[in-house]
């Protein structure tokens, strides 16, 4: 990184984490009372709801904190920066992949490495962790948060579709990128009936595609890990999206939009709604969350399964990890870690799928959401084929030229892959190179 960017890094971190003051040092637990312990969330209604109940559990079994929500769905993290910049943060407050390692490299976050080595709390124990989500809540070695959540991407499929075209929804686990091209053919048609391989098909008279896409979603690194391309090396030095494997992943999403016609336009998607088109049929497969709730259906039968293997014999799916962590800015160090961990086990047994081994069972999913029954052990098998991206404080800015020079040029116009990767490459790379 050059002396002026660094200098221009140093400015910024004192802007937007300026070093706070508080008159009278820490407060901890005063023996007549709970101390207050304030949690921020990106939770909607219904879930901050269903949030509070775990709070009210949790505040009638001690006499040490009572935890306060303050949710705040809309522009959450932008709230959260102007709050810790000007010394008003909350002591808890939840964080995703992306954010968590900007947040402590600016010194906002609370290093708890010390505490959780030292802890025999349930979630203390680092070993019983899927070995993905934890690494995303960790920065240069350090702990500054633990994951509450470890969602999978997972293949949705109307099985009720799936059947009108003769296939056995059983073997969905065991397709290949070509068992998938194949079904999508096959369920995509016009208004006469035609796929997209019969004379007369009329790809502006589309009555039910197979597939939907959007710039970001589902990513298209997926693909391209599931080709043996990365998108970004592991030492954060290359972006090697022109390679031969990279560009396998990528044309594969090109063929199905642009040759095949199998995924709705981007007018469509925006005037119907991206998942609704799932849910009324006129889309027969969707890669969601593993925590969506596509299954619950009245009209159709609809269930996740794993994903389609690549060339490679590969089902990496991307992973969206969520957790929690505390802030550096707290007055009350002790108590906030003591509520953080109680509150990050009960979470633990909300949110599904667990980031904790013991607690990821088809099982567990039934018993907190039954609607997934018929889809609990594919969820649970996607779990071993999780991956994330490899991030870094400039991650965000990266991911903007990937999105914008790339991903929308492929997804939202036609531009092939090979003709446009090399000089996004460049672009690429001209990020990490600011950031080295």
């Amino acid at each position: 990184m050059s002396k002026n960017r660094r200098l221009v890094a140093v400015l910024l971190l004192l802007v937007l984490f300026p070093v706070v003051s508080f008159a009278g040092g820490t407060r901890e637990a005063d023996a007549s009372r709970p101390v207050e312990v304030r949690v921020a969330t990106w939770a909607g209604s219904s879930e901050a709801a269903e949030l509070q109940e775990i709070l009210d559990e949790l505040n009638a079994g001690t006499d040490r904190y009572r935890i306060v929500q303050e949710s705040s769905p809309a522009e959450y993290y932008t709230n959260l920066q102007t709050q810790l910049a000007g010394g008003t943060a909350a002591d808890l407050f939840w964080l995703d992949q992306d954010n968590l390692i900007n947040f402590a490299a600016r010194g906002a976050l609370l290093d708890i490495t010390d505490r959780v080595e030292a802890d025999s709390h349930e979630a203390a124990d680092l070993d019983g962790y899927f070995p993905t989500p934890l690494e995303r809540f960790t920065y240069e070695g350090r702990v500054y948060g633990l994951p509450w959540i470890s969602m999978p991407v997972m293949l949705y499929v109307n099985v009720d579709h799936i059947r009108e075209i003769g296939l056995d929804p059983d073997g969905i686990n065991d397709w290949t990128w070509d068992d998938f091209r194949d079904a999508a053919i096959q369920l995509t048609r016009d208004r006469n009936g035609n796929t997209p391989v019969d004379s007369g098909f009329d790809r502006d008279e589309i009555e039910r595609y197979a597939f939907s896409m959007v710039p970001g979603w589902p990513p298209l690194q997926q693909w391209i890990w599931q080709a043996g391309g990365v998108e970004l090396t592991e030492d954060l030095v290359a972006s090697p999206i022109d390679s031969p494997e990279a560009l396998e992943g990528a044309n594969f999403i090109y063929e199905l939009l642009h040759e095949y016609h199998v995924a709705p336009r981007q007018s469509v998607i925006g005037d119907r709604g991206f998942d609704q088109m799932m849910r009324d049929g006129q889309v027969s497969m969707f890669m969601g969350g593993a925590a969506d709730d596509l299954e619950r259906n009245d009209n159709y039968e609809i269930r996740a399964f794993v994903l389609p293997a690549g060339p490679t014999g590969s089902r990496a799916n991307w992973a969206w990890i969520g957790g929690m962590a505390i802030s550096g800015q707290t007055r009350i160090p002790d108590i906030a870690y003591e509520a953080f961990m109680d509150l990050t086990a009960a979470i633990h047994r909300w949110k599904v799928p667990s980031p904790r081994i013991d607690l990821a069972t088809a099982e567990t999913i039934v018993e907190l959401q039954p609607h997934k029954v018929d889809s609990a052990e594919n969820i649970i098998a996607s779990l071993e084929h999780m991956r994330t991206p490899h991030l870094f404080p400039g991650y965000a800015e990266w991911a903007t030229v990937l999105g914008e020079r790339y991903v929308d040029p492929i997804v939202r116009g036609d531009d092939r892959p090979e003709d446009i990767a090399s000089s996004v490459r460049m672009m690429l790379e001209d990020v990490l190179e600011d950031y080295r």
